[in-house]
């Protein structure tokens, strides 16, 4: 888990950044990965990340992703900078290098491999989706299911036949999103 499109130095009180695997909240069964973010840059990305071995090595693989979260933001609604629904971009995507956060421009810290900016996907992550969910009534979270369709985008194993896998929301909404993680699903199938 981790954040990035942020001041290198930013205050933690105010950025709120939390995450850990919990309970998902009431009305809904099981547990998830619980991530949070005050976007104070009015740019944040909050990612999940693992590597996958056992791939064949230095092969190209298309992939489609699926990913089940839980939000409590309705759709059509407003807020500064922009919906903290439909403002709130999905992005899944997979690489050769392992993703990381490290400082670049205006000393913040970026993104080491291009994910795009916000609605826009890049080479290594493409949108998917975002948080605004039509079954949400009363501030209450409910599952929204996203899925990239077939061979959304390839990556390119390393020579020990491993690739890292990442999903994230690239956030243009300048307020506190909390999601929850359900269900993350990769599929990587050997190109012809």
């Amino acid at each position: 888990m981790g954040f990035a499109d942020l001041p290198v130095d930013y205050d933690q009180s105010i950025y709120e950044l939390d995450s850990d695997h919990r309970a998902l909240p009431d009305g809904l069964e099981g547990s998830g990965i619980y991530i949070q973010g005050h976007n104070r840059s009015d740019d944040l990305f909050m990612y999940l990340k693992q590597q996958v071995d056992g791939l064949q090595p230095s092969v190209v693989y298309t992939v489609s992703a699926s990913v089940d979260l839980a939000t409590n933001v309705p759709l059509a609604s407003f807020g500064i900078g922009g919906s903290p629904g439909s403002s709130v971009y999905v992005k899944a995507g997979a690489s050769t290098v392992e993703p990381v956060a490290a400082t670049g421009s205006n000393n913040h810290l970026r993104m080491n491999i291009d994910k795009g900016n916000q609605s826009q996907g890049g080479s290594a992550m493409q949108v998917i989706g975002d948080v605004a969910n039509p079954d949400v009534i009363d501030n209450e979270y409910r599952i929204k299911k996203l899925d990239s369709g077939p061979q959304f985008l390839s990556v390119e194993t390393d020579s020990d036949g491993r690739a890292w896998l990442i999903v994230g929301t690239d956030s243009g909404f300048e307020g506190l999103t909390r999601i929850y993680y359900d269900q993350i699903s990769f599929t990587l199938t050997l190109t012809a």
